[in-house]
C-alpha cells in the first residue's frame, strides 16, 4: 500500500460502474478515440490556433482583475469568489472525482477564506460565499442525472430513503412557519446540499474513496498548523474584526480564553474533521504491509489526536475513542478475538477513570488569559474525565427536554429548513434564541418528526450495511481497508449526530453523506452478485 498522497491518476471520463446491477450507457468522450485513429497526414493538415486565442482569456483576466481592485472591495470579493467557482467547476469537465475532490480540498479552508475577506470588505450577515459549493454541487448533480436519469434516486438499498428525505427538506424550504423564503433557503444549504454527496458516493470509483481519505488525513494535518499558531499567536487582525462582530457563537468562548478554529468555521468543525482524520489514519496504519508505511500513518494519526486535545470539542474526542474502539474490534477474527481485544482496551480505560482527577470547576477560569494551552487542556480534561459533572451537559438536556415537549409535539410536520437553525436565528425577528446542538432535533424541528426518524433509520442501516461489508471483504485488500475504516465511522457519525451538529458542517456533512452513499452502493453490488 501506498502512503503517498497524489500518487494517482484521474479518468478522462465518468467512471464506468453499475449501480446496484443498473448498466449504465456508456458515454465516449467528444474527440477521444475518433481523434487518435485519424492518419497521420490528416492529422498533421489541421490548422494551428492562433497564438491569440490563447493570450486573450490571459489578457482579459488580468485586465479585469485590475479594474477589480482598482473598483473596490465589493467588486474584488466578487472576482475572486467567481474565480474559486471557476476552479471547483472546471475539474468537473475531466470527471466527476476530479469536481468532487476540488470541493474536498476547498471545504476546509472555506472558514479562513471567509475571514480573509474582511480585510477588504465590510461584515454583513450574508456571505456569499457559502453558495459556492452548493452551485459546484448542483452543477455536478445535474451532470449526473443527465447521465443515469431518474435511476440514481432509486438505484441502491438506500437511495429510495434518501430520496424521500431531499423531498421533504426541499418541500421545507417553502414552509411559511419559519419566517420567510430567505431562512428556508439558508437552512437548505445546511441540511440538503450535503444530501447530494449521497448520489456522487453511488458512482464514484472505489480508488476515489481511497484517495478521499487520504486527503482528509493531509488537510486535517495542514489546516491545524493553523490553529496552532492561533493557539500561540492569537487571531490576526481580520479575525479579531470578525470575532467582534459574529453573532450567536458564544460557545467560541472558554474561560478567558478564545478557542483556535484553524481554518474552519467554527471549532466544532475543526475538531470533527480532524478525529475524523486519525481514524483513517489509525485505520490505514492498522493495515499497512510495510513498517514504515505503518508508521507513518501512526504519526498522523497520533499528531491529530493531540492537536484535537487543544479544541475543546469533547463531543469530537468521544466520538474519536468510540471509532478507535470499533476499528480494533473489526480487525478481530472471532467473538474470542472481539472479547480480549475489549478486555485490553478497557482495562487501561479504567484504569485512567479511577486514577486520574479531573481539574476543579473554576480552574479553567481561575487562568490567565495568556494561559490558552493550560485553559483549553483544562476544560477538555474536565469534560473527558468527568462528562456527568459538566453543567453544559444539563443545560442541553434542558433545551433537549423543552423542544421535545413544547415544541416538536405541536409542529409534527416541521416547521421549515430552516427553522432550529442558525439561519432563523439570524433572519427572523420572531424566533426565541435556543442552541439546538443535536442534528436529530434539529431535523425534527426543521422537517418534522417523520424526516428525523427516516434520518435516524437511514444511519442505522447504514451502519449495519458497513458492518457487514467488514466481513464480505477479502482480508488485507484494499477493499477490506476501506470498509473497515468506513464501518468504524459510522458509530461516531451517529453519536456526533446526537451530541452536535455533524450533518450541518460544511466541511463534514458532504464526507458523511458521500460516505453513506458509497455503502448503499456496495450493499446493491453485493444483493446483485447473490
Amino acid at each position: 500500500m501506498e502512503f503517498g498522497i497524489w500518487n494517482f491518476e484521474m479518468s478522462a471520463a465518468y467512471p464506468e460502474i453499475t449501480i446496484a446491477g443498473q448498466s449504465p450507457a456508456r458515454q465516449s468522450l467528444a474527440g477521444g478515440s475518433s481523434a487518435r485513429h485519424l492518419p497521420a497526414k490528416q492529422r498533421s493538415s489541421r490548422p494551428r490556433r492562433s497564438l491569440f486565442v490563447w493570450l486573450a482569456p490571459i489578457q482579459a483576466i488580468c485586465v479585469f482583475t485590475v479594474l477589480a481592485i482598482v473598483g473596490g472591495g465589493q467588486i474584488l470579493r466578487g472576482w475572486i469568489l467567481t474565480s474559486l467557482l471557476f476552479l471547483m467547476a472546471l475539474p468537473l469537465a475531466v470527471s466527476l472525482e476530479a469536481g468532487l475532490l476540488a470541493m474536498i480540498l476547498f471545504e476546509p479552508f472555506r472558514g479562513l477564506i471567509r475571514r480573509i475577506q474582511y480585510l477588504i470588505v465590510d461584515y454583513s450577515q450574508f456571505d456569499p460565499i457559502h453558495v459556492l459549493t452548493p452551485i459546484v454541487a448542483l452543477m455536478a448533480l445535474g451532470m449526473m442525472l443527465q447521465r443515469y436519469r431518474l435511476n440514481i434516486l432509486r438505484a441502491t438499498p438506500l437511495a429510495t430513503s434518501v430520496s424521500i428525505l431531499a423531498a421533504i427538506f426541499f418541500v421545507q424550504i417553502f414552509n411559511p412557519l419559519q419566517g420567510g423564503l430567505m431562512i428556508g433557503m439558508s437552512g437548505a444549504m445546511l441540511i440538503l446540499m450535503p444530501v447530494c454527496w449521497f448520489y456522487f458516493g453511488q458512482a464514484v470509483n472505489p480508488r476515489f474513496i481511497h484517495i478521499a481519505f487520504k486527503v482528509i488525513v493531509a488537510l486535517g494535518m495542514i489546516s491545524s498548523l493553523y490553529g496552532i499558531y492561533q493557539l500561540i499567536y492569537g487571531y490576526p487582525q481580520f479575525e479579531q474584526y470578525w470575532l467582534e462582530n459574529v453573532e450567536f457563537y458564544a460557545s467560541i468562548g472558554v474561560g478567558h480564553v478564545k478557542r483556535p478554529l484553524a481554518t474552519f468555521t467554527s471549532a466544532e468543525e475543526w475538531g470533527r474533521y480532524i478525529a475524523m482524520g486519525t481514524l483513517i489514519a489509525f485505520g490505514f496504519g492498522a493495515s499497512a504491509s510495510r513498517l514504515l508505511n505503518r508508521a507513518g500513518w501512526f504519526v498522523c494519526g497520533a499528531m491529530l489526536s493531540t492537536v484535537l486535545l487543544f479544541t475543546g470539542q469533547r463531543t469530537a474526542i468521544f466520538g474519536l475513542l468510540l471509532g478507535v474502539a470499533c476499528l480494533v474490534l473489526l480487525g478481530a477474527r472471532g467473538m474470542r478475538g472481539v472479547a480480549m481485544r475489549l478486555t485490553i482496551m478497557l482495562i487501561p480505560l479504567v484504569l485512567i477513570m479511577v486514577i486520574a482527577k479531573p481539574p476543579a470547576e473554576d480552574d479553567m477560569w481561575s487562568r490567565e488569559e495568556s494561559d490558552k494551552v493550560g485553559t483549553l487542556l483544562s476544560h477538555t480534561q474536565r469534560g473527558t474525565l468527568q462528562p456527568t459533572g459538566e453543567e453544559s451537559l444539563y443545560v442541553r438536556f434542558e433545551v433537549w427536554q423543552d423542544l421535545i415537549t413544547n415544541v416538536i409535539p405541536y409542529r409534527p410536520l416541521g416547521s421549515g429548513a430552516g427553522a432550529g437553525s442558525l439561519s432563523a436565528l439570524k433572519f427572523s425577528d420572531n424566533v426565541e434564541e435556543m442552541a439546538i446542538d443535536n442534528f436529530v432535533l434539529v431535523l425534527a424541528v426543521a422537517g418534522g418528526i417523520p424526516a428525523a426518524l427516516l434520518f435516524l433509520w437511514i444511519l442505522g442501516r447504514a451502519t449495519l450495511f458497513a458492518f457487514r461489508q467488514t466481513r464480505r471483504a477479502t482480508p488485507h485488500s484494499s477493499a477490506a481497508v476501506t470498509a473497515r475504516i468506513i464501518a468504524a465511522m459510522m458509530p461516531v457519525f451517529i453519536l456526533n449526530n446526537i451530541f452536535g451538529l455533524t450533518f450541518s458542517l460544511y466541511a463534514v456533512a458532504p464526507i458523511g453523506w458521500l460516505i453513506i452513499g458509497w455503502i448503499s452502493a456496495e450493499e446493491g453490488r453485493a444483493r446483485e452478485a447473490n
